[in-house]
């Protein structure tokens, strides 16, 4: 589709040619005038697109110009800004660390102020009470129970400085008296309502006074006196000679020092006194915990009372009576005796995994973050859980007496139905335990397995066989 010259003239030639054929004869002219006319038009067409070219390309260079020109001006527009913002960037993180240490500054002098303020108010205190006058505490107890864990505060620091001081002038010792008979006229009053509390199963007042008395004195004597009242250690069954339960029970074991004769099932008062211990410790974490600020340590000691106290002395008569027998009639007797007692750690230390440890774990996250419960009082309880995991260790109760009088397997069946209602009530916070689990070390396998007790447990048990 290129240009062709032959074309071209044979184009405008045409009119020319077909009148040349007609007249048969060649006339030159025609032609010549036509060509010319081709040729001037070529010409103009030729200067008129020259002059186009050149115009164009003045334009062109003039735009490059220009272009060029504002290209260098915005380059030099981004340099300067990019080093605007660096000079901000400078200034804002000088001004960051300028704001953060006076921040600190500005924290250091508000607690220094609170600690001011709170030796100035406890001198006040100690000079009032050195004058004799309680109104200021009394006041304090009426407000409520932020009132009396105020005082409680108080009290302990008051009591602290007496012993630091106690080589201090003899005009202090007026001071000294009267915080200490206010301390223990507080003290009997806290664990005076704690008990009354106890009594009417007044989980809230009870819960009151454990912390206030926890804020006093570390809680020490509101545990002695919540496992001091405990019903377990005031049963018929416990109240009764061990002597004459292990004599009775031990004369039931038929055969148990012939050899030809199968061993025996574990004794049946042992065998019921864990069961009694499983259901009182399923029941009394519901309360433990929504009472006491440190639920693991009033477990603790309840479990080793338990032990100590009364399973430990049991099965000394126990065995003591088996060893008078005969030595097969002892280690019958022991064996059948330990495996009763590891079914009970077992199942003590599965409860611990699965709902102990998990709602101490949510208090503990709790007191780190800074957002502390109430015990676990305040936590919303998740739905009732199935407790089937710990019926293996009652599913062969014996039929026993307890106070002369037949136990009744039916009460049983409901005093356990009983037990895993108050057990599902109990396992407040177990939903979100496992999510926060590893942010205080643990990770969700060791929290499904071994709990905050399990060594405990199983020293417990050690103890009771090491002799």
């Amino acid at each position: 589709a290129g240009f062709s010259a032959d074309e071209f003239i044979e184009q405008i030639s045409q009119v020319d040619l077909e009148f040349a054929k007609k007249n048969a004869v060649f006339e030159p002219k025609p032609f010549v005038r036509t060509f010319e006319r081709a040729l001037e038009k070529l010409t103009a067409a030729q200067d008129e697109l020259g002059a186009n070219i050149a115009q164009l390309e003045r334009s062109t260079k003039a735009y490059s110009e220009d272009h060029r020109k504002k290209m260098a001006r915005l380059k030099q527009t981004f340099s300067t800004v990019g080093s605007s913002f660096e000079r901000l960037e400078t200034q804002i993180s000088e001004v960051s660390s300028n704001t953060i240490r006076i921040g600190e500054q500005l924290d250091t002098v508000s607690k220094e102020k609170d600690r001011a303020e709170a030796i100035k108010e406890l001198v006040e205190f100690y000079a009032e009470l050195n004058e004799g006058n309680t109104s200021r505490l009394d006041e304090l107890l009426e407000g409520g129970s932020e009132g009396m864990i105020k005082v409680a505060h108080t009290l302990r620091r008051l009591n602290t400085i007496v012993v630091d001081n106690q080589y201090s002038a003899p005009t202090d010792s007026a001071a000294k008296r009267q915080i200490e008979i206010y301390s223990e006229n507080f003290e009997k009053n806290m664990l005076e309502s704690f008990e009354a509390a106890y009594r009417d199963n007044d989980i809230h007042n009870m819960s009151v006074a454990a912390r206030t008395l926890d804020a006093f004195n570390g809680g020490v004597s509101v545990v002695k006196a919540y496992i001091n009242q405990h019903p377990f250690f005031l049963s018929s069954m416990i109240s009764q000679s061990q002597d004459s339960i292990a004599e009775a029970s031990y004369q039931s074991m038929e055969g148990v020092s012939d050899i030809m004769h199968p061993p025996p099932p574990p004794d049946r008062w042992l065998a019921q006194l864990y069961s009694d211990t499983r259901e009182m410790m399923f029941k009394d974490w519901a309360v433990i915990s929504k009472v006491f600020p440190r639920p693991i340590d009033v477990m603790q000691q309840l479990l080793k009372r338990v032990f100590e106290q009364t399973i430990q002395g049991y099965l000394e008569t126990l065995l003591g009576r088996a060893d008078r027998q005969s030595k097969l009639a002892f280690l019958r007797v022991l064996s059948s005796s330990h495996a009763e007692t590891r079914k009970l750690i077992e199942d003590l230390q599965r409860f611990d995994a699965e709902t102990v440890t998990p709602a101490v774990m949510v208090l503990e996250t709790a007191r780190r973050s800074g957002n502390m419960p109430q015990g676990l009082l305040d936590m919303p309880d998740i739905s009732q859980t199935s407790s089937a995991q710990f019926s293996r260790s009652r599913s062969k109760k014996p039929l026993a007496t307890r106070g002369g009088e037949a136990i009744d397997d039916d009460d049983d069946m409901d005093d356990e139905a009983a037990a895993r209602d108050r057990l599902g009530e109990a396992r407040s916070g177990v939903s979100s335990a496992v999510a926060i689990a590893a942010l205080i070390g643990r990770s969700e396998g060791e929290n499904a397995g071994v709990g905050l007790l399990n060594g405990f447990l199983n020293r417990c048990c050690d103890d009771l066989f090491e002799s």
